[in-house]
């Protein structure tokens, strides 16, 4: 294993990591875990329409919604936007600090649930989805952001992996409310003047009784838990007041005795501790770097400069690393699951609505269990061994799903009962590939993330890597009802498939990072210190040798060099 170069890193990596790591950190604990209620909103946001879509009372208010193009395009309005959230909160996050810009994505996500939440044509409940994704896009950019650059190194993997966890506790929770919310005045919904509502194969006649009132199942079934979720966000919005900002944005601004005193809050250590003061001397070190080398592009390269410098050779592979991996993720199929969970639990020959959603809540909670080993355990094992078994599992679940439905589809599709046992196994894979994805690509995709980048290039880097996964977020909840439709078996060869690419891709391409700080991952990402440009290393060794980092082994020495230049500025 590579050995931190960073005195903190190498004095921390010995510090107890999981559970007992964060028990021993509990403000900065505390702090990640409540940042990661945006996340909840993030997977709530995620679960909350797959059920909404199966409820009578829906179909019946929007008939016109219920093909699955329109489906398709329904649910991936959500990606869409948060897209463009991801990608516009680079920006802002850098601008107005991480904390304020999590802010702004509440009022966003409110405006948008609340269109949602009330809409009465389908143009309304389009619009909601696009504006509530902009607010989910700025959470999963700036959420993780934030709760990288304040974790120990250490502890980062697993406060990073809250997000993860976050996210399936709203998933879980929205699955769940939607399966109570279906039973507010009966499981059906019982059209005024309507003798039978059913087409001849069973389902719902949604364009026959629309425009005839519900008198079983009400219409708060499915606006309630679309309105609940704007709770969740202005819990964080108010108790955002009461954490501190980033210490890595305050130094960025200058605002140096700030960032101590944050920092100091964070770890709990006087700002008179060497390891505290060492800490914020390598933040100080990375910002110097990054505004130097900033500075010299926009002099030779204009103002988009550092945009740019992105895409130069040594931020590249950055780039494709973070970029490919949220591909990968999106193409394992994991959130064709999760929009789509009914419909394909009722394609493996299950009829009832009341088993399908039970079987959709069960995922999320078994979501939710599996997702604790990353974040007890991803500092201690690392993150390519996570990510490379996550994929082998994902494939091997993949291909028995496809096995068992290719065998057994015609006879699931006569609506007979037939073949019931075999229907349970296809389930039981589908958990089983819930479980691979939740302590794997699901937390590890984005610690992995926030790593990569260096301190002046990170929000923008990171913004560019979240909007890439929800593209393809996008691309994956526009297409999978087609594909399901079309390919059938396929669908999961497919899916079996990337999850495989994906194991090879991080096996091939990504090192490992855990235990390294930040800041010296802007080295470690260049292949180390003699193999980067001579002059990014020439220009980083002048900068710790003006903060006395230089040739400094542990914290005892960077006490004793402090010492012996205060020793002789006093003699002079």
């Amino acid at each position: 294993m590579a050995v931190s170069q960073s005195v903190v890193g190498r004095n921390n990596a010995e510090k107890p990591h999981g559970l007992v790591g964060m028990l021993k950190n509990p403000y900065v604990f505390m702090t990640c875990a409540f940042a990661s209620i945006g996340c909840i909103m993030y997977g709530y946001d995620q679960g909350v329409m797959s059920p909404v879509l199966v409820m009578e009372n829906f179909q019946n208010h929007f008939p016109g919604l219920m093909g699955s193009t329109i489906q398709g395009w329904l649910v991936s309005a959500l990606e869409l936007g948060a897209w463009a959230g991801a990608l516009f909160n680079g920006y802002l996050a850098d601008r107005i600090s991480r904390k304020y810009s999590m802010m702004v994505a509440v009022i966003i996500f409110t405006l948008g649930s609340g269109l949602q939440a009330g809409a009465q044509t389908p143009a309304y409940f389009f619009a909601g989805r696009i504006v509530g994704g902009i607010g989910i896009g700025m959470f999963s950019h700036v959420i993780p952001l934030y709760q990288a650059e304040i974790a120990p190194p250490e502890l980062r993997g697993s406060l990073v992996s809250l997000q993860q966890l976050s996210i399936t506790i709203g998933t879980a929770i929205a699955f769940w409310l939607d399966y109570g919310m279906q039973y507010v005045g009966g499981t059906t919904c019982n059209p005024e003047g309507i003798e039978n509502p059913y087409t001849e194969s069973g389902s719902y006649n949604y364009e026959q009784n629309h425009g005839h009132t519900c008198l079983g199942q009400k219409t708060i079934a499915w606006r309630f838990p679309l309105a609940l979720q704007i709770l969740f966000a202005w819990i964080l919005f108010f108790g955002m007041f009461f954490f501190p900002f980033s210490p890595r944005w305050l130094m960025s601004k200058h605002r140096e005795e700030e960032a101590t005193a944050a920092l100091s809050k964070l770890r709990r250590l006087s700002p008179d501790d060497p390891l505290l003061k060492a800490e914020i001397l390598e933040i100080k070190a990375a910002v110097m770097f990054d505004e130097e080398s900033d500075k010299e592009a926009i002099e030779k390269g204009g103002r988009l400069a550092p945009w740019k410098a992105l895409f130069a050779p040594n931020m590249f592979k950055r780039l494709v690393l973070g970029c490919g991996t949220m591909i990968c993720q999106q193409f394992t199929g994991i959130n064709a699951v999760l929009y789509y969970a009914p419909q394909i639990f009722s394609s493996f020959g299950f009829s009832s609505s009341k088993q399908t959603l039970l079987a959709t809540g069960v995922t999320g909670i078994l979501q939710i269990i599996f997702t604790l080993p990353a974040v007890l355990f991803l500092d201690k094992f690392g993150r390519k061994t996570f990510l490379i078994v996550g994929a082998i599992g994902m494939f091997c679940c993949h291909i028995v799903v496809a096995t068992v439905e290719g065998i057994y589809e015609d006879n699931w599709a006569k609506n007979e009962g037939l073949d019931k046992p075999q229907g349970w196994v296809a389930i039981a894979f589908i958990w089983l590939f819930a479980v691979n994805f939740a302590y794997s690509w699901g937390p590890v995709a984005w610690v992995l993330a926030q790593e990569i980048f260096p301190n002046s290039a990170r929000s923008r880097g990171v913004s560019i890597v979240a909007s890439t996964n929800w593209m393809f977020n996008f691309v994956i909840g526009l297409t999978t009802k087609d594909m399901l439709n079309s390919m059938k078996y396929g669908t999961y060869i497919f899916f079996a498939i990337f999850s495989a690419l994906g194991g090879i891709f991080i096996w091939w391409f990504a090192p490992e990072t855990k235990d390294k700080t930040l800041e010296e991952l802007d080295i470690y990402f260049g292949g180390g210190k003699d193999s980067i440009a001579e002059a990014d290393r020439l220009r980083m060794q002048r900068i710790n040798e003006r903060l006395g980092l230089a040739g400094v082994e542990t914290v005892e020495d960077l006490v004793s060099e402090k010492e012996k230049a205060h020793d002789e500025l006093r003699e002079i």
